[in-house]
């Protein structure tokens, strides 16, 4: 019997070494704690100032134009959100959300888990540079946040280019299939200090993504999860990335920690080129596809340039602010 494409790249990955089969639902894998060709957590297109150490794929441009502006605030609301999501349908373009969202399950604290499509959340997506689907070429992962207009997501400013149009994010992307649509990223929010600088202390992005036929992202996916701009520094988090090796995400439940006074870190397997922008999902309720988020895989070597170690900037008001200047979008 023919083995489906994500067998065939799971089968492929063990082979190489680069992933350990695991019993039960899922595969957990352990990915070489070697830096990734290209960049750790980004795919290999997308980042501005560039260094060879970023987690993100490779599509975007980094802090490139230097349209957006703005300081961040904060402020927060320390609630959980677990990633949960449907299993991917190929139709890319409708925005039908599936309002039974998967359930990502806490795993070894550390060790990832490759979701089945069962299991994936409808607020977590892949982004890609242009509204061609196609497997393997997403560069970073992004996460819807609640906003009063539903359209906002997160990701790592290394992952878009301020004010940027063209990328678009695919909420529960699988293999090639968009289950809840392709939704067109229409501007980009972004620190004046990133697009400036490329301040490792300001990675973080905000997305506005446009409505389809009167219909909003947070509509169509089920809500968002909560923004935390408290300024926390430890906690156990859940992070669901996308990695650009093969088109099925992984999910990870790590204990975060401070690396500095602006900066966190984490131990989570396999986290590699795709997952930058990746969100750190404190108090993580699977049941209710709920919690906050306190960071994005980004900041320090934009993101890491290892596999098993990942980092993101603190969330504060720096943060708040430029998510309110995302909402007044």
């Amino acid at each position: 019997m023919r083995m489906d494409t994500a067998a065939r790249k799971v089968a492929t990955l063990v082979a190489t070494g680069l992933l350990v089969s695991g019993t039960g639902v899922g595969v957990a894998t352990a990915w070489a704690t070697t830096p990734r060709t290209a960049s750790a957590h980004a795919a290999t297109t997308p980042s501005a100032t560039a260094s060879a150490t970023a987690k993100a794929g490779a599509t975007p441009s980094a802090h490139a134009s230097a349209t957006a502006t703005t300081s961040a605030s904060a402020s927060a609301t320390a609630s959980a959100s677990a990633s949960s999501s449907p299993s991917a349908s190929p139709s890319p373009t409708a925005a039908t959300a599936s309002a039974s969202g998967g359930k990502p399950p806490v795993t070894t604290t550390g060790q990832s888990q490759v979701l089945e499509a069962s299991q994936q959340s409808t607020k977590v997506g892949a982004i890609f540079s242009s509204s061609s689907i196609t497997p393997g070429n997403h560069h970073c992962t992004a996460s819807v946040v609640d906003s009063p207009a539903g359209d906002l997501i997160v990701t790592a400013a290394h992952c878009l280019s301020a004010g940027q149009t063209g990328a678009v994010f695919v909420p529960g992307y699988r293999d090639g299939s968009a289950p809840d649509g392709v939704w067109a990223i229409s501007q980009v929010v972004e620190n004046s200090a990133w697009t400036g600088d490329g301040d490792e202390d300001d990675d973080v992005a905000f997305g506005v993504v446009a409505a389809q036929s009167g219909r909003s992202l947070e509509s169509a996916v089920g809500g968002g999860y909560t923004l935390s701009t408290s300024g926390t520094t430890t906690a156990t988090v859940q992070m669901t990335g996308y990695p650009s090796a093969t088109d099925e995400p992984i999910t990870c439940t790590g204990d975060a920690a401070a690396y500095s006074s602006t900066q966190l870190v984490i131990d989570c397997t396999a986290f590699t080129g795709g997952t930058s922008g990746t969100a750190w999902i404190a108090g993580y309720d699977s049941d209710a596809d709920a919690g906050s988020i306190i960071g994005v895989i980004g900041g320090y070597q934009q993101g890491g340039d290892t596999a098993d170690t990942s980092y993101s900037i603190v969330f504060g008001s720096d943060t708040q602010a430029l998510y309110e200047q995302a909402v007044s979008q």
